[in-house]
């Protein structure tokens, strides 16, 4: 499982672009850092978790990019893991003012050994919503030596500067209002590797009540399925579902280009894991705050930067085993964590 949660991590480090306008000379830019600590009753469930990853790309001409992916990932007190993945992209109509369309090849590797490096080849479409902001389709088949070829297809959003937005960043302000949306990078994904299939649905969507406040709801459903082993993963299916409505409440009405903001919400998460001997349900809930600020690139693209304050309420497992029989008891207490982050968040006004 832990394999698993990492080959996550690293794919989501790969994704949700801050891109500037497909022209010669431009500059794609990604960066994304998350630190948390959990600090919890028994000392095996505590520890730090942390997240670093950039991905930056330069536009040769108006159709090559050349770039590269760095990062680490460590989780819990299991070590860290560094990744890097250069790649070549190919836009094929670059001036297109509604669809572009890209080919790449992108080579993935990690301090866990060979058996984790990839050859991945991508095909993509963007389909503008405006100047600054597209969706995003791609489609890779990576192939990765021992193992059953994958094949992975991406939606989301991502965001493009123009040169005009790139020199005006440092004045760049807000610009919502009430019924303006706010909307995470990332739709969800489907990958298929041989007896490996997961799909994830993980939209994040806010409505502006008011120039200040917005309430909102993330939604995460994903299913896992293993017909075979893989590598320490006996064959079963893993289904995990949660909902963590908010509300966010900005500090001023005036458009500035930093805006802070505190939030409340509420999470609960549900998963159930099933084998031919086993199966598990699992249950939690949680209350979190949040103190954060936008800063704004354009009226439509901010970086999120935020400190993040959350409280187990409770958490609960049952299930049957051919060893144990049946169970249904209380999860170790997972009490108190605190962390950081910094993303990327879309706005889109009415009409756009």
């Amino acid at each position: 499982m832990k394999k698993l949660l990492l080959l996550s991590l690293l794919w989501l480090s790969s994704h949700a672009l801050l891109q500037a306008q497909i022209e010669k000379g431009a500059l794609t830019l990604r960066g994304a850092a998350g630190l948390e600590y959990l600090s919890a009753a028994e000392e095996e469930y505590s520890g730090l978790t942390y997240e670093l990853g950039t991905r930056i790309g330069w536009m040769l001409t108006d159709h090559w990019l050349v770039g590269t992916s760095l990062g680490v990932v460590g989780i819990g007190g299991s070590g860290a893991v560094y990744f890097a993945a250069p790649e070549v992209r190919y836009y094929f109509n670059p001036g297109s003012e509604k669809n572009n369309y890209y080919g790449g090849f992108r080579y993935s590797f990690n301090s866990e050994g060979g058996d984790y490096s990839t050859y991945e080849f991508q095909l993509g479409l963007n389909r503008f919503i405006n100047e600054q902001v597209a969706f995003d389709a791609n489609l890779v088949y990576a192939v990765q030596p021992g193992e059953d070829h994958t094949l992975l297809l991406s939606l989301g959003l991502q965001p493009f500067m123009n040169k005009g937005d790139r020199a005006g960043w440092k004045s760049a302000a807000s610009a919502f209002d009430k019924g303006d949306l706010l909307i995470n990078s990332s739709f969800g994904f489907v990958s298929y590797r041989g007896s490996f299939l997961q799909m994830m649905f993980n939209p994040d969507l806010g409505l502006f009540l008011s120039e200040q406040t917005l309430i909102g709801v993330n939604l995460n459903a994903s299913f896992l399925t293993v017909t075979g082993n893989l590598r320490e993963v006996n064959p079963g299916t893993i289904t995990e579902l949660s909902i963590a409505p908010y509300l966010r409440h900005y500090l001023s009405k005036e458009q500035k280009h930093w805006r802070w903001y505190g939030q409340a919400g509420f999470l609960f998460a549900g998963s159930n894991f099933e084998s031919s001997s086993f199966e598990r349900n699992s249950s939690v809930a949680l209350v979190s705050g949040r103190l954060g600020t936008n800063w704004f690139l354009t009226p439509n693209l901010a970086f999120d930067i935020g400190l993040d304050l959350s409280q187990h309420l409770w958490a609960n497992t049952e299930g049957t085993s051919d060893w144990s029989g049946s169970f249904d008891e209380q999860m170790p207490d997972r009490g108190f964590q605190v962390g950081a982050s910094i993303g990327v968040q879309y706005f889109l006004q009415r009409g756009n």
